[in-house]
């Protein structure tokens, strides 16, 4: 039987669970104002939309590409179906990251979906709200559509536009205009589906993803819908930034969540780690060996921390393999493979960087590149996983009651556990008793504002410290990048000069000749334009890398969370029924939670331009040279002027981020506790019926079996 055909057994059991969650909202019904069932109507419809979707007559297995912006995952899908090809145009900034869908079509097209007048809007509003953690990359895309003068209105009254083309080339000409880094209608589009005639690409579905932390809501909205159907994630973490506070969240706690069966996790752009490394070793082989150690030794201990709170949470052992399977990433560049397919006089100028950057110790092959790619793993892999297609739904579709019994249940302890603090609080007190309580714990708070005004009035000060270090920094390095080192090239020129090809004996040849060649090297001096340029692009990385390092430093959440809850433990009675830890705990995850690092991003265009209209290849005229040099250095310190300008404006946001966090923290521990003490007070006036009627609520949830 076709895995995608309800059985009568199935569709028995499947009608059995939606008449038990009914009878459970109908038994709590009555209690709708002592109790929230929302969640609860939430995962039954979560239940309906996941089995509509699986049992669809055209139900392809869903793979996702999951990963940060910049982590490499439209390179790694370029290379794992499309041979190399650029099919998939890479997305440079957030602003250009758009949820692409890929299936097997026989005519090839692309089917755009535009963002609707509503969520431009909203995009607008976010563009003006400083305070909105989406604020710069939709200030970006609202200043991207005005530059491309595209006709704003015209294209979200289209909502949907599909195109056809006679191949897939075609498309692929066409393509970088909906979601290319400079593409005229990108800043329009919301997410694309993409037709192409590969048969590869019969029965699946692979979504290239913008991530679960995308700032822009509604494209998170709309890769959290996908995530809900995926079967199987292709996971990439970029090595140079190996499982960040960004992936570990995304990996761990969102990923599983959304019913992933199979997960595999790929450490991406591993050359950049190699790099990284090579510097400090005798050879490629020890580079290699000595960056494995290092990631893997990081997916250990990531795995290993968050299986033990996950087992503490109850967590099913299903799922805990799921993240098992982690600790041993496979390690993939798709720079190294396609470059282990061409020839080194094919490189482009990222690619001869790359190869000189790994031939550090003059030992790298093209088998070396190859291996080094690691692609062919990976091919291996997703064949399997095609392959297994219908173990994998199989194991999938039995997992659906499990999954929805198991959310239900933990619903319905959440919903226990409010009741029974309740009626702790109805049985110890009277009314004037937990007025008295509120007044004390609201003292209490109090207290705890005072202490919390210092944690971040530390933060603040050290942020004030890493910021003088940190332009210190940058102004030291500015000698190493203002300057080009002169290199040596060599001209071959050539003499001629005439032979006699006279012979006496043959008067015919008498006073003939023949010009005969011979070579010498001229050396001379020259600066590469290419050179500065590089000096340029470095200095920017690195002063963003700097920054963003900064950030981070300063704000180690796990230290300030401990604090925060170090400071509620110390001001309230751990013995009280009001005292509740987990709630605090909660609360104190939720702030810090709240904090966006800044993302630094610097423009070098303007500079780049000026040094590339002005000069380019070798520069061996002594004044030019001298006028390189010297347009590089003022370059360099504008660089530097509008760097400093940025990073003290971020340092200025996030500060005030910090204020709002700081007061957010004190007012919501008062606001919620007064809302639960109001609520008991109102009940306290009618004590013993109160009491009864939520020990009946109790009674209620205990005789409820699934």
């Amino acid at each position: 039987m076709n895995v995608f055909e309800k059985s009568k057994e199935s569709d028995l059991k499947f009608n059995n669970i939606f008449i038990k969650i009914d009878d459970i909202l109908s038994n709590l019904k009555i209690y709708c104002d002592n109790i929230d069932l929302s969640s609860i109507e939430k995962i039954k419809n979560n239940f309906k939309n996941k089995i509509d979707d699986f049992y669809r007559e055209d139900r392809k297995l869903n793979i996702g590409i999951i990963g940060q912006v910049k982590a490499g995952k439209s390179s790694f899908l370029n290379t794992l179906i499309f041979d190399g090809k650029r099919v998939l145009p890479t997305a440079a900034t957030p602003k250009t990251a758009t949820l692409t869908k890929i299936e097997y079509s026989e005519n090839n097209f692309i089917d755009v979906e535009y963002y609707t007048k509503e969520e431009w809007t909203r995009l607008e509003n976010e563009a003006v709200n400083t305070e909105l953690g989406g604020y710069q990359i939709a200030k970006e895309i609202i200043n991207m559509a005005k530059k491309n003068n595209i006709d704003i209105k015209l294209y979200l009254d289209k909502k949907h536009e599909k195109i056809n083309f006679k191949s897939y080339e075609n498309l692929m000409d066409e393509l970088n205009d909906y979601v290319g880094e400079n593409g005229k209608l990108t800043p329009l589009v919301k997410s694309i589906k993409l037709g192409v005639n590969k048969k590869e690409l019969k029965e699946i579905s692979i979504v290239d993803t913008p991530g679960l932390n995308d700032p822009i809501i509604s494209r998170t909205d709309k890769t959290k819908q996908f995530i809900e159907l995926c079967d199987v994630v292709f996971f990439l973490s970029r090595a140079s930034q190996f499982l960040d506070k960004s992936d570990v969240q995304l990996l761990t706690s969102q990923l599983p969540q959304k019913g992933v069966k199979k997960l595999v996790f790929l450490c991406s752009k591993y050359d950049d780690g190699l790099v990284d490394t090579i510097f400090d070793e005798d050879s490629l082989e020890e580079a290699n060996r000595t960056t494995k150690i290092k990631l893997r030794r990081i997916a250990k201990n990531v795995v290993e921390k968050n299986i033990i709170q996950l087992r503490n949470k109850g967590a099913s052992e299903e799922l805990i393999n799921v993240i098992q399977d982690c600790k041993n990433p496979i390690f993939i560049s798709a720079m190294a493979y396609n470059m282990s397919k061409k020839t080194i006089d094919t490189f482009d100028e990222f690619e001869q960087k790359v190869y000189e950057n790994l031939n550090y110790n003059d030992d790298l092959n093209f088998d070396s590149l190859k291996s080094i790619g690691n692609i062919d793993t990976v091919k291996e892999i997703f064949e399997k996983v095609v392959n297994n297609k219908e173990e994998t739904l199989i194991k999938k579709a039995n997992s659906f009651i499990p999954d929805v019994e198991r959310q239900i249940k933990e619903e319905l302890i959440n919903i226990k556990t409010i009741i029974k603090k309740r009626i702790t609080l109805l049985s110890n007190n009277d009314k004037e008793d937990l007025i008295k309580k509120k007044k004390h714990i609201k003292e209490q708070i109090n207290n705890i504002s005072a202490e919390v005004e210092e944690i971040f009035g530390n933060l603040n000060i050290k942020l004030e410290k890493n910021k003088s270090k940190v332009l210190s920094e940058l102004r030291n390095v500015i000698k190493e990048y203002s300057s080009i080192s002169e290199k040596t090239g060599i001209d071959v020129k050539v003499n001629s000069y005439r032979v006699s090809t006279s012979v006496w004996y043959k008067p015919s040849t008498w006073g003939t000749s023949r010009r005969e060649y011979s070579t010498y090297e001229v050396s001379y001096q020259y600066l590469d334009a290419g050179d500065a340029l590089e000096n340029l692009r470095n200095y920017s990385n690195e002063s963003a890398t700097l920054i963003e390092e900064t950030f981070n430093k300063a704000i180690d959440a796990k230290i300030i969370k401990q604090k925060l809850l170090e400071v509620v433990i110390n001001n309230f009675n751990a013995s009280n029924e009001e005292y509740d830890p987990n709630y605090f705990k909660l609360l104190a995850t939720k702030t810090l939670n709240n904090i966006k690092f800044p993302v630094v991003k610097i423009d070098i265009t303007d500079f780049i331009n000026d040094i590339s209209s002005k000069f380019s290849g070798e520069i061996r005229d002594m004044s030019e040279r001298s006028k390189l040099k010297i347009l590089l250095s003022e370059s360099i310190t504008k660089l530097f002027d509008n760097i400093t300008s940025i990073f003290l404006s971020e340092i200025n946001k996030f500060e005030l981020q910090l204020n709002t966090l700081k007061t957010e923290f004190s007012s919501g521990l008062l606001e919620n506790i007064n809302n639960e003490f109001d609520s008991v007070i109102k009940q306290v006036c009618n004590k013993e019926k109160e009491i009864s009627l939520n020990k009946e609520i109790l009674d209620v949830i205990d005789k409820i079996s699934l």
